[in-house]
């Protein structure tokens, strides 16, 4: 077969949180850099590079269901290249090639950039298969990928220094480690002037900004805030501990960023936000949520909370169940413990059975899905500005979010009418759901 003079592709696979959605452009970045060109069909790519998410047992089995989705793409066509990126591979680099010995390469994501260096030396030299680097890059560069999309995410910082005691994430991604401020801008700008209208801010701690390098989440808000356009600021994974009046006075009073705190709580009883090593308790909470609407009666909330934490009896749970029941917050994720080596919860005492567990999930899911549907009911027959997210499918139904929403994780809005991604529009609600409503549009 004669060499083609066609550029050879790749398609990436992105799995987990937004932040690996993040570091998936990053390797695009590189791999155009190295004169590969990006396709969106895994069947017409030369290299098929999963990012995989490691944080708990569930994640990596749907990584590993989605390696072996493109092992089986592989099998079709041997020339074709699998590698394996992302939080698994950093974790379990070694382990991943025996449990995968048909993959090409398994490349860590601690340094991006130099793993994209390591998979051209396995892509054209059949170089060593499993690159793990030993060190954590300090920051990543700007991402000028093309971005197209009605919002961003701009991850301001990689890493945590809070080691929960049933997290993993310490361990894989390192210490915390801020991209410096005026890179941040520079994204932010390129994004904008992309015709983002939304920028979401990500980090393991989003308000731990800062403390490595000098300045703070304020100061980075108030920058962002600064640059021209028609766009909102949006903050996710805002821990507990660092959200306080000065930041949320700071939220207010921006005219870009959205009064919206995604605040990941984890749990209400005191006893068990010990065990988790959280650093806070219930009357830090309680504090917590009289402050922000004090300040803020506007303000829409977001937390997730655990169940089945080690140690978690009736009374603890039943607790948690009575706070959530306050209606506090507009949206709420709940997840069952996932029990993880090398973690000091993974040898407590008092684990919790996983059907109890699972039960717990679905008595706090249906509560506040009942509260929800409460809340939501209200917008009905009432016109909201809504943020264009997706293009209309075949119902002709275009997908949205109101201001209070974030994407991927929040409501979202159906919207019967001719509108275009990107577009503020005006939508009358007419049916609500637990999480989801039906509108038209408004002229």
């Amino acid at each position: 077969m004669e060499n083609s003079c066609e550029k050879q592709k790749f398609f990436i696979y992105n799995l987990g949180c937004p932040k690996n959605e993040v570091d998936g452009n990053l390797w695009s970045k590189y791999l155009i850099e190295q004169n590969l060109a990006p396709s969106e069909n895994p069947s017409d790519a030369d290299i098929l590079l999963i990012n995989t998410c490691a944080f708990i047992e569930d994640a990596r089995r749907e990584s590993a269901e989605a390696i072996s989705q493109l092992l089986r793409i592989k099998e079709k066509f041997p020339w074709k290249k699998v590698l394996i990126t992302g939080c698994w591979a950093q974790k379990d680099g070694e382990r991943l090639l025996e449990m995968f010995p048909q993959v090409d390469g398994i490349l860590g994501n601690a340094d991006i950039g130099s793993a994209a260096k390591a998979l051209r030396e396995i892509i054209v030299n059949s170089g060593k298969k499993v690159h793990i680097p030993e060190s954590f890059a300090p920051w990543y560069p700007n991402l000028t990928v093309e971005h197209k999309g009605s919002y961003a995410f701009l991850k301001i910082a990689d890493g945590c220094d809070n080691f929960c005691s049933y997290c993993l994430l310490p361990y894989i991604k390192g210490r915390y480690r801020s991209i410096p401020e005026d890179v941040l801008v520079k994204q932010a700008e390129f994004f904008v002037k992309s015709g983002t209208r939304e920028l979401v801010l990500i980090a393991q701690d989003t308000t731990a900004y800062g403390k490595d390098i000098g300045g703070d989440i304020i100061s980075l808000l108030r920058k962002l805030n600064d640059i021209e356009g028609d766009f909102i600021i949006r903050l996710m994974y805002a821990h507990p501990r660092g959200v306080d009046e000065k930041l949320v006075r700071t939220i207010v009073e921006l005219p870009k960023v959205v009064n919206y705190l995604d605040i990941p709580l984890q749990h209400y009883d005191s006893q068990i936000l010990s065990r988790m090593n959280r650093g806070y308790d219930s009357e830090y909470i309680d504090r917590l949520i009289e402050m922000i609407f004090s300040i803020a009666p506007d303000m829409t909330l977001r937390t997730t909370f655990i169940v089945g934490f080690p140690g978690e009896f009736d009374e603890h749970f039943e607790k948690l169940y009575d706070f959530v029941t306050k209606g506090y917050f507009t949206h709420l994720g709940v997840f069952q413990y996932s029990r993880e080596e090398n973690t000091p919860a993974y040898s407590m005492d008092a684990q919790v059975p996983p059907d109890v567990a699972s039960l717990r999930k679905e008595q706090l899911e249906m509560v506040h899905d009942s509260i929800s549907c409460e809340r939501n009911n209200e917008l009905v027959g009432k016109v909201v500005d809504v943020l264009v997210d997706s293009p209309a499918l075949r119902d002709g139904f275009v997908i949205g979010r109101m201001r209070q929403d974030a994407p991927q994780v929040d409501r979202i809005v159906r919207i019967k009418g001719e509108l275009k991604v990107g577009e503020w529009a005006k939508a009358r609600i007419i049916r609500s759901f637990s999480h989801e409503f039906l509108g038209v549009a408004e002229e």
